[in-house]
């Protein structure tokens, strides 16, 4: 790799094979702690098991025979993080906008048969599904769909032709007079095949000459919406990808196509998610995040306002969808108007991708590459004052150590994308020869990919924030205001640090407020055994997401929003801010609407709220329920009461069997925001 890497390789052969042995064991008994890495995944299954025996293979393969020594170094002093190690051998890209409208339009292969442009929404939701599934096996993280109001849109217009069609026939509102000539009945086909060709939902003129065909249109189009909306939801979470081990990590992003197709495609989703699954459960999948824009959306008389409700209740009963907000001054830097694709969304776990130095600023096509994390509460502990070894923070060691880390970051995201970019189009498979990354399809299948990945993003990520700010000053950011000013400091100079590696390399170097699931836990726990407890910093069992106030610090909504919002105007590769409410909060959407505008208000990127869901297995009811079912009275010891909970942005059935221990101890932390 042109570097010089750690190797075992003058080790005897049973000495090194030792570890890998041992770690098969464990894995086939259930015991390793990559049983809950990924909520997302079933450890515990078959698909699971051989799931993680090749993950763990391909990790100890990476770290011990191509890591460059600095980067391997840095990794096992706890500095450094390498996300998703297992596929770096292998060259595989993180995740992707799919450019849903012309995969459409054009028609796509899942590599085993074609599928030609869809002639319904049906068949256009499930050609969706089918994409999803076929991308996620070419990558290892997310796949999204920036803008699928507007792409499913044209479907519903086709859908409403075919209903128009079939009620001009059976409600005798069109057709042949009996006894025309031949020239009159081709000219009265040729007249209605006019009509259809250009017949809208929108149109008056249909609804006031065809009033019982249009009406049955209408009504047929709608149903058959809701129906191609269910149907993809319960796709999204039952079809398995990558071997059988996971559901697709899918996401979607809608509210701001205003056409009655587009609103009734978000309508459809919404009301769809509220009724849930097959015997009413919360859907997981797919993240749903509604994009929320001034003048569409936000005010009532505005075309979209009444979707904006009904997402805010929607979010209420079932946690999505999130909520992406478009006015802020980050997300307002590319934006082309009548361009949707240059609207900001995100991956749901909050991954943001749409500048691109080589002028590809809009979003379907391209995707995150890699990203690394900084842990930045070991840093904290070893220039700080809360050891006890020194009175005054050691500020400028810290920004040595910190600028050593960063640097260390970006040589191994620049090590990873040599072996991404020297990878042929054909490892890609679909995503290239389909043109899901943009351009792919024009490429040879023997050709390298590394022209196209320059568009896509290398992000630098944090975790954190509140401990080191502990660590080296005795309090954190969300207990003293000159605390905040200064941890909100750090966080610009990194955006800083960023912006100049994207300068000197000529790539897209991006700030990421790491969404930290395994990992907030594997930095603390091998913190603690090197420095021991230290109050306020080792002493629990994860470390506080990004720049996040920690989850157990008593505050109220309003004022945590106003405390975290600022942090993320830096983080241009993605962040997230939550608030916790109880049980309460579906029946009380009044005040969800005033926290998601206030958060807005206040320039949060990226928004959602989270209050429990509890399911009883046994009657179906959901609430929040304590030992006992408040509806059939039975015990959580009788039967398992699902505990449905957010991580890192996503969903998972039931935090108690899906969350690693790390995070199940921040949900039980967790104290509700007033």
């Amino acid at each position: 790799m042109g570097l010089d890497h750690l190797s075992l390789d003058d080790q005897p052969v049973e000495q090194r094979l030792h570890p890998l042995v041992e770690l098969g064991q464990h894995i086939m008994h259930g015991e390793h702690e990559s049983a809950r890495e990924n909520a997302n995944l079933n450890g515990d299954s078959f698909s699971g098991k051989m799931s993680r025996l090749g993950s763990e293979y391909s990790k100890w393969y990476t770290e011990n025979h191509m890591l460059p020594a600095p980067i391997a170094e840095a990794v096992q002093a706890n500095r450094l993080y390498i996300h998703d190690l297992d596929h770096y051998a292998l060259g595989t890209t993180n995740c992707i906008f799919i450019p849903f409208e012309r995969l459409l339009r054009e028609g796509f292969s899942s590599g085993n048969g074609s599928l030609r442009t869809p002639n319904s929404i049906m068949t256009a939701m499930a050609q969706v599904a089918i994409i999803f599934q076929c991308q996620q096996n070419s990558q290892f993280g997310g796949v999204a769909a920036n803008k699928l109001d507007y792409d499913l849109a044209p479907y519903v217009t086709r859908s409403f032709r075919k209903h128009l069609r079939k009620g001009l026939h059976y409600l005798g509102e069109w057709h042949p007079m009996a006894g025309q000539s031949p020239e009159l009945q081709q000219a009265t086909a040729e007249a209605l095949e006019r009509l259809l060709a250009h017949a809208e939902m929108s149109d008056p003129s249909l609804a006031k000459q065809y009033p019982l065909a249009y009406g049955y249109a209408l009504e047929e189009t709608r149903s058959e919406t809701f129906q191609a909306a269910e149907s993809l939801i319960h796709n999204l979470n039952t079809m398995s990808s990558r071997g059988g081990g996971q559901i697709p990590f899918t996401s979607i992003n809608y509210g701001t196509c205003t056409s009655l197709e587009g609103r009734l495609i978000v309508e459809s989703l919404l009301a769809a998610t509220v009724r849930g699954l097959g015997n009413g459960e919360t859907p997981i999948f797919p993240i749903q995040i509604f994009k929320c824009k001034r003048g569409v959306n936000q005010q009532p008389g505005e075309p979209n306002y009444d979707l904006f409700l009904k997402a805010i209740d929607c979010s209420s009963k079932r946690l999505y969808p999130n909520f992406a907000n478009l006015d802020a001054p980050l997300n307002l830097e590319h934006v082309v108007p009548g361009d949707p694709d240059t609207e900001f969304a995100t991956m749901g776990c909050r991954t943001r991708v749409i500048a691109d130095r080589y002028g590809r600023n809009h979003l379907s096509g391209k995707g995150n590459l890699s990203f690394n994390t900084i842990n930045l509460v070991k840093l904290g502990i070893d220039y700080g004052v809360q050891q006890g070894s020194r009175e005054v923070a050691d500020e400028q060691g810290f920004r040595q150590a910190l600028d050593e880390c960063i640097e260390l970051a970006a040589d191994a995201l620049l090590h990873r994308y040599r072996i991404q970019a020297a990878q042929p189009a054909k490892a890609s498979d679909f995503m290239m020869r389909e043109g899901v990354w943009e351009g792919g399809e024009q490429l040879a299948p023997d050709e390298p990919v590394g022209e196209l990945l320059k568009h896509g993003t290398l992000s630098i990520g944090f975790i954190g924030l509140a401990e080191c700010m502990t660590a080296l000053y005795g309090k954190h950011h969300g207990e003293d205001a000159s605390i905040h000013e200064r941890a909100l400091a750090l966080i610009a100079y990194m955006r800083q640090a960023c912006d100049a590696l994207s300068e000197r390399h000529q790539l897209n170097f991006s700030l990421m407020a790491t969404p930290a699931e395994g990992l907030s836990g594997k930095f603390v726990r091998r913190d603690r055994q090197h420095y021991g407890h230290i109050p306020g910093v080792t002493d629990r069992e994860y470390y506080t997401n990004s720049f996040h106030i920690p989850v157990y610090y008593e505050i109220g909504a309003a004022r945590k929003i106003q405390l975290e919002a600022p942090f993320h105007h830096y983080c241009n590769a993605g962040a997230i801010s939550y608030i916790e409410l109880d049980g309460n909060a579906r029946h009380n959407t009044a005040a969800m609407l005033r926290i998601v505008q206030y958060a807005l208000e206040q320039n949060i990127s990226y928004f959602s709220i989270n209050h429990p869901i509890d399911r009883c297995t046994s009657c179906g009811h959901e609430g929040i329920i304590g030992s006992h079912c408040p509806a059939c009275g039975a015990s959580e010891q009788q039967v398992h009461i699902a505990r449905l909970r957010r991580v890192t942005g996503y969903l998972t059935g039931d935090y108690q069997t899906r969350f690693n221990p790390a995070k199940q101890a921040e949900v039980r932390d967790r104290l509700k925001h007033h």
